[in-house]
């Protein structure tokens, strides 16, 4: 095979838009990679711990992950009907980190809204607040089953230290990592492009020698 300009400048098109497809196809396998994962959760649900038509419900916890993601909690069985609820992630100044509503909700469910994954400081105490204008009602337990948070319930946010909702909070594994090509990747990528250059501007100029010739 006898290189001209012109097939060398289509092979390094070629070859450029082939090395291109590969770093992002690169890129979006890393990030189907990423998942939610549950950071911390109290199952137990032995009793019907509060109904919406109660003011300022509330969960504190402790994150061990640097971000949340969404959160969860299960509703009372066989209490209400079907209604919206809203679930909200709070500092302790008050602060509205994160927010979301879920739609249509039932009686036993496990209610869950998801966020944008907000930065939070591992093992610092924030609160989920919990909202719903309907005659559903949220589970939980008195035994102090979640030793990193409690109830707060009633107007005012009254305190009840040894009970907990049934609650979940979810992270995002991929939180803080850039979708970028690794450093080496980008650099044989930049390299390989430039070769390419090179080796067709080499064959142009021989090109003009033989034809001068």
């Amino acid at each position: 095979m006898v290189l001209t300009f012109k097939s060398v400048k289509k092979l390094s098109v070629a070859a450029i838009g082939s090395a291109l497809a590969a770093a992002f196809i690169g890129l979006e396998a890393k990030s189907a990679n990423a998942a939610l994962f549950i950071d911390q959760e109290q199952s137990s649900n032995n009793v019907n711990m509060a109904y919406f038509s109660q003011p300022d419900l509330a969960q504190s916890f402790k994150p061990t992950a640097n971000n949340v993601a969404g959160a969860a909690i299960k509703l009372t069985k066989d209490i209400g009907t079907v209604g919206d609820v809203k679930i909200s992630l709070w500092n302790a100044r008050g602060d509205v980190l994160g927010t979301g509503i879920a739609l249509g909700q039932f009686p036993d469910a496990w209610t869950e809204v998801f966020w944008n994954p907000v930065a939070v400081t591992p093992n610092k105490t924030l609160f989920l607040v919990f909202e719903s204008p309907s005659n559903l009602a949220i589970a939980g337990d008195t035994n102090n089953p979640y030793p990193n948070g409690q109830v707060y319930a009633n107007r005012g946010f009254q305190s009840f230290p040894y009970y907990d909702y049934t609650f979940r909070t979810y992270s995002d594994d991929s939180f803080g990592i850039q979708s970028v090509p690794e450093p080496t990747s980008v650099l044989g990528l930049m390299t390989f492009i430039a070769f390419i250059g090179v080796s067709a501007t080499k064959c142009k100029k021989q090109q003009s020698a033989l034809y001068k010739g």
